[in-house]
């Protein structure tokens, strides 16, 4: 059965057309999850919350995008909630903490901290942390997931110039962040960022 065919199903409220359409897309959904949160634990509550959203949200998808396009919305939408609630429950949680005459410790990453570490994979993934989330999700989708600019614009409801935009500057961020970390830890690499020319 076509995707078409089955997206109308799905509407109807036939689970078992919503299943097929999806598990397909779980690994992605997984991938992208992971990519954004940064921790299992996180990724898998956002994967599940973002399932459970597409199945209620399945009725009013009318498909100008494809289904993986619009379930790609659905999880980088649920995926940046959940960080910002995460936020604000961090800033609550200090503010009480400050109000109450205690004064952390910074947990920011010293130069002897980045120097210990000799794992590239492991400086990407603080560096993209680091990314301020309007240019981490688009670099994320375009280098990762290998999203094209338009297929990037559709998932997050931008025009196709502020995503391009985006990703010029994470891309900038994101070399300054690396090059800061490999510099402290003698290690040099590729640019993990230039996936292609385009």
């Amino acid at each position: 059965m076509d995707e078409r065919s089955l997206i109308a199903r799905a509407r109807g409220g036939d689970t078992h057309a919503f299943e097929q359409l999806a598990t397909p897309c779980e690994r992605m959904v997984w991938s992208v999850a992971y990519h954004i949160m940064q921790n299992k634990e996180d990724a898998e509550d956002a994967a599940q919350n973002a399932m459970l959203k597409a199945w209620q949200k399945i009725r009013d998808f009318e498909g100008a995008s494809s289904f993986s396009t619009w379930l790609y919305r659905i999880v980088s939408t649920t995926c940046l909630d959940m960080l910002r609630r995460k936020k604000v429950r961090q800033a609550v949680s200090m503010d009480a903490l400050h109000e109450s005459g205690y004064d952390p410790p910074s947990h920011e990453a010293g130069p002897e901290s980045i120097a210990q570490s000799h794992d590239e994979a492991a400086q990407l993934r603080h560096a993209l942390t680091q990314l301020p989330e309007d240019q981490r999700v688009p670099l994320l989708l375009f280098c990762l997931e290998n999203k094209k600019y338009e297929e990037i614009a559709q998932i997050l409801d931008l025009p196709e110039g502020t995503v391009k935009s985006r990703i010029s500057r994470g891309r900038i961020t994101l070399r300054k962040l690396l090059d800061a970390s490999w510099n402290q830890s003698g290690s040099h690499a590729s640019n993990p960022t230039e996936r292609r020319s385009d």
